[in-house]
């Protein structure tokens, strides 16, 4: 995530200041008069171009990102938000070009987008952690023991914890994991990494966690 995340930072952040060096150098030589014509635009241009294009592109490409990163949605357009990105900024980029604007706006319409890129981050976690705190599974004995069945089995933990109301799970073939059934018992969003095994149980997370150790040391 922190790499797809710098590569959208490094889109907006090069086009703006590409526009911004061709802005001084046009202004910085006398002979160069490409923005005569365009005396008197008013600053209102950037801004309604800001608004149709900037903000839509940040929230498509921030959700495509979280899509992507944290509800592990594979079918995920990140080349295609990487591209609207790459459009708007070029877009709002020459717009201040065009009306001659002062050289702090490109920095501020950096600034804006910076901002509006985390704060939109966060609000899709903290929604997505919000509704996941919903109960998703009812914890008892019968479960537990169904839950480690599509895990493999209990010879196959290796370790298992939980963090908010994530259930995390270290396994020794993760191949053995039955994902489609699981994700039926209630385990939502759940995916692999590596022999690590996470998935979306609720905020009874820590039950089921106690559960299965429980059921592990019962031997």
């Amino acid at each position: 995530m922190k790499k797809a995340n710098l590569i959208n930072f490094m889109i907006i952040a090069i086009i703006y200041l590409l526009f911004y060096i061709v802005d001084l150098l046009i202004s910085q030589n006398n002979n160069i008069s490409v923005l005569a014509i365009f005396q008197g635009r008013d600053l209102e241009i950037v801004i309604l171009l800001y608004l149709l294009f900037m903000i839509p592109c940040i929230i498509y490409s921030t959700k495509q990102v979280f899509n992507l990163y944290i509800k592990h949605t594979r079918e995920t357009k990140l080349f295609n938000s990487r591209i609207s990105l790459f459009i708007s900024s070029v877009i709002v980029g020459f717009s201040n070009l065009y009306v001659n604007a002062e050289y702090y706006n490109y920095f501020v319409s950096i600034i804006l987008s910076y901002l509006l890129y985390f704060g939109l981050l966060f609000l899709y976690d903290y929604n997505y952690v919000k509704k996941s705190q919903e109960n998703k599974i009812t914890v008892n004995e019968e479960v537990v023991s169904d839950f480690l069945e599509l895990l493999g089995g209990r010879e196959n933990i290796i370790s298992v914890n939980y963090e908010q109301s994530r259930l995390k799970v270290e396994l020794k073939n993760i191949k053995a994991v039955n994902m489609i059934k699981l994700k039926e018992s209630g385990a939502q969003g759940a995916f692999v990494a590596g022999n690590k095994l996470q998935a979306m149980i609720g905020n009874n997370a820590k039950d089921l966690e106690n559960g299965i150790k429980d059921y592990l040391t019962k031997g």
